[in-house]
Order: C-alpha cells, then sequence, then structure tokens
C-alpha cells in the first residue's frame, strides 16, 4: 500500500510539471495529443499509464479538457488556473454547462444547441443557467440576426460581430442616424482628397470674406471651384486612410476597424457617392466638396440632437473662444469698411477653414 501511495505522490509532482510545462508551451485553444506530452521529457521512459494517471489527475483538477478531433483521437486542452478555480466550485451539471458555452467562444450558444449538447432537461439547464449568470461566469446577449433568441458566452468575452451586428448596432438596434452622419463626414473627407480647389483673385477672396460675416450665410463655399485630379492620379484614400481619419476625429465613441468602415463605403459605393477604384485599394468621391457639404447641411436641418452634436464637434463648441475674434485686443474696433475689418483680418480664414475643413 506503501508503494502504491508513493507512486500516487509521484504522478501527482509529474502531472504537475507536466501542466506547467503544457501552459509554458500551448495556448487554451491548442488541441494536445499523447505525443505531444511525451516530447515534453515529464514523463520517465515514456511510460504511458503513468502519463495517463497524470492527464486523468488534471482533468480531475480541471486543469485539462478531455477532446476528440474529427478522426476520433483522444487529445486534450488547457484549462487556466482562473477557469479551474471556477469549475471545481461548480456541480457537474454546471460544470457541463459551462464547458460547452466556452467552447463556443465569443459566438456564443443558443439554448437549443445547448440542451442537444448536453442533453440535460430544460429545467435544469434553466437553473443552471440561472446559476452560472449569478456567479458571474456568463452572460446573455441579444442576437441582432435572431431578436427572439438569447445566446449564452462567458462574461468576460465581447460577442462577435455576428451577434452583435458590428458597430452599426446600438442594443440590438441598427443606429441609422450614427450611419447618417458617419456617411457625410466620409463623403466629404473623401471628396477633399479627389478634387483640388482652383486658386481664385484676391478680389474675390475679400468679397467671399465679406459674405461669411454677413448675415451667418457663408456662401462662398458654394462659389469655390473645383477640378478632379488627372488621370493616373495615385493618393486617392484607402481604407486605412479613410479609418485612421475617423478614429482620429474621435466622431465615433468607439475605435472603428477597417472590417467596418470598409462596409460603410461599399453602402457609399451603393448609393453612388463614392466610387472604389484599383478593385477597392482606393475610393473617389463623386460629388465636389462644396456640393457635398450643401447636401449635408440640406438634410441635416431636420436631424435631432445627436447629429447637431456631431457637427458642433467638427467646428468647435464655443466659437467666439476658439475664434480668433474671441482673443482678438483690438476686437472692438473691428467692423466692416474699417482699418481693422474682417476683410482684411489674416488669422479668420485659417480658423474657419481649419474648423470646417475645407
Amino acid at each position: 500500500m506503501a508503494a502504491a501511495g508513493g507512486s500516487s505522490r509521484g504522478a501527482a509532482a509529474l502531472a504537475s510539471e507536466l501542466y506547467e510545462k503544457c501552459r509554458s508551451k500551448y495556448s487554451e485553444d491548442h488541441l494536445i495529443y499523447q505525443q505531444d506530452l511525451l516530447s515534453l521529457g515529464v514523463i520517465p521512459n515514456n511510460d504511458l499509464n503513468l502519463l495517463l494517471e497524470c492527464t486523468q489527475s488534471l482533468v480531475d483538477q480541471k486543469l485539462f479538457r478531455t477532446h476528440q478531433d474529427k478522426d476520433d483521437r483522444l487529445a486534450w486542452k488547457l484549462i487556466s488556473q482562473k477557469d479551474a478555480e471556477r469549475l471545481q466550485n461548480l456541480s457537474p451539471n454546471e460544470s457541463l454547462i459551462y464547458d460547452v458555452i466556452h467552447s463556443t467562444g465569443r459566438a456564443g450558444i443558443w439554448i437549443r444547441p445547448l440542451k442537444a449538447r448536453t442533453n440535460l432537461h430544460k429545467s435544469i439547464i434553466d437553473r443552471c443557467l440561472k446559476s452560472l449568470e449569478s456567479k458571474n461566469y456568463i452572460k446573455s446577449v441579444q442576437n441582432v440576426r435572431f431578436p427572439g433568441r438569447k445566446v449564452y458566452m462567458l462574461a468576460e468575452l465581447t460577442p462577435s460581430e455576428d451577434v452583435t451586428g458590428g458597430a452599426w448596432f446600438t442594443d440590438g438596434v441598427l443606429d441609422a442616424e450614427f450611419i447618417n452622419v458617419l456617411s457625410d463626414f466620409i463623403e466629404h473627407y473623401v471628396s477633399k482628397r479627389s478634387w483640388y480647389e482652383v486658386p481664385t483673385s484676391r478680389t474675390d477672396k475679400h468679397h467671399a470674406k465679406r459674405q461669411k460675416v454677413s448675415g451667418g450665410d457663408v456662401k462662398s463655399d458654394s462659389e469655390k471651384q473645383y477640378l478632379p485630379f488627372p488621370a493616373g492620379y495615385q493618393h486617392y484614400p484607402t481604407v486605412k486612410d479613410i479609418t485612421a481619419e475617423v478614429n482620429k476625429v474621435g466622431i465615433t465613441p468607439v475605435t472603428l476597424n477597417d472590417e467596418s468602415v470598409a462596409q460603410l463605403l461599399d453602402m457609399l459605393c451603393y448609393d453612388n457617392k463614392l466610387v472604389a477604384l484599383n478593385n477597392g485599394l482606393n475610393y473617389k468621391a463623386v460629388k465636389k466638396p462644396n456640393n457635398v457639404r450643401l447636401a449635408s447641411k440640406t438634410r441635416g436641418e431636420g436631424d435631432t440632437a445627436v447629429a447637431n452634436e456631431q457637427f458642433e464637434a467638427w467646428l468647435g463648441r464655443n466659437g467666439m473662444v476658439e475664434a480668433p475674434c474671441g482673443q482678438c485686443p483690438v476686437f472692438k474696433l473691428c467692423q466692416p469698411g474699417g482699418a481693422v475689418s474682417p476683410e482684411n483680418c489674416e488669422y479668420f480664414d485659417s480658423w474657419l477653414e481649419k474648423a470646417l475643413g475645407f
């Protein structure tokens, strides 16, 4: 009996060493086969019986999961110490359900396939799910493709875009206002890089300045002249350029990735607002910057406060503080036609162009 106890203690020590070696070499998603374990040099003389004793010990401690691959070969996956502690405190049914949910990753699992995979009664599954949620081990998420279904996943995971719908959905509902605001911004950004402004004379510039401060209607933008870049021009913006600009200006509450922006670019192409060039490598705007701005302004007259907030974010929330006028020491002397006037102010145009982006 003493020899058996000594063998058991030896197997426990070898199992611990085997786990640490696996953790340093393999990820939790990696399938570990018998030959992989033997190659670690932990099991003396490649003793298969001793190896199975060690792996069973790790399975009992919830540090290994058993798996069968598509060829019905036995394999194992690592379980982190954190997950192992969770599983040790769960009932057998809770542990089984947790394992199935864990295996689905960020996609999660609906209750019907969960029932099929665990072969448990629905009342038992419901009770276990409620217990796991109360312990904050799992969470339920609404699936945008199937609004009547809830999918379950580990609490610390971020749902995949197939579940949430990506950046264009808020609480499972398509955020049309957000899409419209962002579409306007992208179209204007691409347009500024698709057309170049024809220089105007000094007299025309002074006339435009006077219009900016008379009646509050910026008419000079519509009078600007633009021409397309010549054939062979290679510097139209790419998806990465557009994504970087969107994230830089902070117009979105989250950081967008290239895939999300590419979806929006496809929509703008279908709407005949953009044209994809070089098999989607670059994008060119159909309208000139002043026409894009005018169309956006006209459509925005009926928008809600959300769109207005986004517009204010581009322009600046306090114009008199940010504009040179609010900090000008001779502001009281400034008047149209005077020695100091908007017509000859060298700072006003540069600020306005920077704020409006054209």
